[in-house]
């Protein structure tokens, strides 16, 4: 009998091949050899099946089913049904060794007659709508606002099928809503909403693939960032700290606080060290270490589903630490002193009642009438101080980097996204400063360059 002896690498053929071997060999002393020869047939028999099916599953690979990855980062799977139909999986995959895994199951139930195609959902998209909200893990304040953009969906589609949903009629939508003068943001996260809400869908297995992928939306235009100056920042403040309103906010009775020196402390804290509204409401008297001379922003307060406020983690999730200007130390010392409480956790601004504050009665009471006060126009809004932020340490050369990580940006790309307009001016100077070096008017240049070369060689021995 001839062996014809196939190495392939795979785990499972090794322990069989250890085994059959260790026990032929046991064999063989008690024997004359047939069962040796028996075992090494089934080896050879093994070892043909296996090798066969891998070369199959190669040049099938193709043809049954596909692998790609998304611009999200994760895979898609396709495949191809009893019926020769290419259909999509119903979740996308974190990496590419779970997509195969995947795939090749499905190739053995398809193979096997044990799959069968889903049969169409008749739930409609306010009811997926409805599950994919109580089940969505998000701050309140963004299931708030995606409350009032699956309305909109609803409006149109609540009734519908999800299963009988196109993708034309979905992209003929988007286009009545262009006429209507929805603004392209807008619009961006209605349809959002809508492909968020289907994606559901097929990931639960009520729908077979998700009709609202890749609908041709227009770019949003980018909102105008419109900083203020210091002197502008600094008249604000003035202007706050005088206010002709005494009533308190969230309810509270009128205490005729005629001075309000705590607002003005907010509108620097935002202008200064770059803190959204929520999170300068949110701070704590042990989040601010004078010590240090420094912010721990860890916490934000927003307004719930019911309006409720609720205190919850900061946008982006993670906690960060801010410099405090050395100028604003004393201000907030007495602050502590005279008008917050000495537990730890005590919040730093408070309602005249004691409660924290509701940005929305502070703006409409005492912002909006601060900013006419100042001089400045109406439509500035309380963000535009931490876009102020931002653009004086642009102006003071700093990297983008580093201020992406003291405004607690998710990532570099949305602080470059928001305010890279803003950068030509220090791109002019940069190039200013190389264009004296290279006409010899900056000696100290190419010994910059030089001592940052050798510190460069020093680490990489």
């Amino acid at each position: 009998m001839v062996v014809r002896v196939v190495t392939i690498g795979h785990p499972a053929v090794l322990f069989l091949h250890t085994s059959i071997i260790s026990s032929a060999t046991s064999i063989r002393s008690t024997n004359a050899g047939c069962y040796t020869r028996t075992a090494y047939g089934l080896l050879a028999a093994v070892a043909d099946t296996i090798y066969h099916m891998s070369v199959t599953v190669k040049r099938d690979r193709k043809h049954f089913g596909t692998i790609r990855q998304m611009s999200s980062g994760r895979f898609q799977v396709r495949f191809t049904d009893t019926d020769g139909k290419r259909r999509p999986a119903p979740r996308t995959f974190l990496d590419r060794k779970q997509a195969e895994i995947w795939l090749a199951r499905k190739r053995v139930e398809i193979e096997d007659r044990i799959w069968s195609p889903p049969k169409p959902d008749d739930k409609t998209v306010v009811e997926w709508a409805e599950r994919w909200l109580v089940g969505a893990h998000i701050r309140e304040s963004t299931r708030r606002g995606y409350l009032w953009l699956t309305r909109i969906v609803t409006e149109k589609w609540g009734d519908t099928p999800v299963s009988e949903i196109k993708k034309a009629d979905l992209q003929a939508w988007l286009g009545e809503m262009t006429s209507q003068g929805r603004s392209r943001a807008t619009i961006r996260h209605i349809a959002g909403t809508m492909r968020r809400i289907l994606t559901y869908a097929v990931e639960i297995g009520g729908l077979e693939s998700n009709p609202a992928e890749r609908l041709h939306i227009a770019s949003a235009r980018p909102s105008e960032v419109k900083p203020l100056t210091i002197a502008q920042i600094e008249d604000l403040a003035e202007a706050i700290s005088h206010s002709d309103l005494h009533v308190g906010g969230n309810g509270a009775t009128s205490t005729g606080r005629a001075e309000r020196p705590d607002l003005a402390l907010a509108v620097k804290l935002a202008a200064y060290c770059g803190l959204r509204a929520g999170e300068v409401w949110g701070l704590r008297r042990r989040d601010i270490q004078l010590e240090s001379s420094a912010l721990i922003i860890e916490q934000s307060v927003t307004a719930g589903v019911t309006g409720k406020l609720v205190i919850g983690p900061t946008k982006s999730g993670r906690g960060r630490r801010v410099p405090i200007p050395r100028q604003m130390i004393s201000e907030l010392q007495k602050h502590l002193k005279h008008e917050v409480k000495t537990d730890p956790d005590a919040l730093v601004f408070t309602s005249n009642a004691g409660t924290p504050v509701n940005h929305g009665t502070f703006f409409k009471r005492y912002f909006r009438p601060a900013l006419i006060r100042a001089g400045l126009s109406p439509e500035t809004r309380f963000h535009d101080l931490r876009h102020s932020y931002a653009s004086l340490l642009i102006a003071a050369g700093g990297h983008s980097k580093a201020i992406q990580e003291r405004l607690g940006h998710s990532s570099i790309t949305v602080t470059l996204n928001t305010y890279g307009h803003l950068f030509p001016s220090l791109d002019e100077a940069l190039t200013e400063r190389l264009e004296k070096a290279i006409a010899g008017h900056n000696p100290d240049f190419e010994g910059t360059i030089r001592a940052q070369m050798k510190r460069r060689e020093k680490k990489e021995e």
